[in-house]
């Protein structure tokens, strides 16, 4: 499919609660609205360019012009502050969200995490009342998701068949308990390895239920 528009990418400083954070922003010529990304656990290797996040992003971006941000928690890169557990990088993300909006006031808000930023992005949710919440990878091995969700935002999660840190069974009940879109990729680790281009067709089957290409 080819890209909607042409697409800039921009390297950011923003400002955060703890202080400056690293970012890339995806802008097409004419944004039709705005995302968000939130990387995976800062501990565990996780940046805002871990491949899942660049991709998710990118298809934010090019099939569904939006202006795409993703951002170093933080700690992480060139982000001030040092890891907090996941309250702290909840700000962070709000923080975020706040920058983008009113850089991109128009259009529909998505709102997207994977792994660790899944659930930073379910806490997050509340707040920033995204019209699509788009969850990657959640992790379900130690806890349920928690979060509350706007009665008009749209949840699709993704999930890998062979995640290692949530089997599809418990992810597949959570999210029916909830009334949430679910859709797996068969096979697929926790990252996706070797099957992003299936993540990315499953992610965009799921938003253009709720979005304009």
């Amino acid at each position: 499919m080819p890209d909607a528009a042409p697409v800039k990418l921009s390297s950011l400083e923003i400002p955060g609660p703890a202080g400056p954070l690293e970012a890339l922003l995806r802008s097409p010529a004419v944004p039709a609205g705005a995302a968000l990304v939130a990387h995976p656990h800062p501990r565990l290797g996780g940046t805002m360019r871990t491949k899942v996040v660049h991709r998710a992003a990118r298809l934010l971006s090019n099939r569904f012009s939006l202006a795409a941000l993703r951002f170093n928690f933080r700690g992480v890169g060139a982000s001030a502050g040092e890891y907090d557990g996941g309250a702290g990088e909840t700000e962070d993300l709000v923080a975020a969200a706040a920058w983008l909006r009113a850089r991109q006031p128009g259009g529909p808000f998505v709102l997207s995490g994977f792994s660790f930023g899944s659930l930073c992005a379910l806490r997050a949710a509340e707040r920033l009342a995204p019209q699509v919440l788009l969850l990657i990878g959640v992790p379900t091995d130690r806890d349920e998701p928690a979060g509350v969700i706007p009665p008009d935002t749209h949840v699709a999660w993704i999930q890998g068949g062979d995640d290692e840190f949530s089997s599809v069974t418990r992810a597949r009940d959570i999210a029916a308990a909830r009334g949430w879109t679910f859709l797996v990729v068969p096979g697929a680790d926790h990252f996706f390895s070797g099957l992003l281009d299936e993540l990315e067709s499953a992610a965009g089957d799921a938003l253009a239920m709720w979005l304009p290409a």
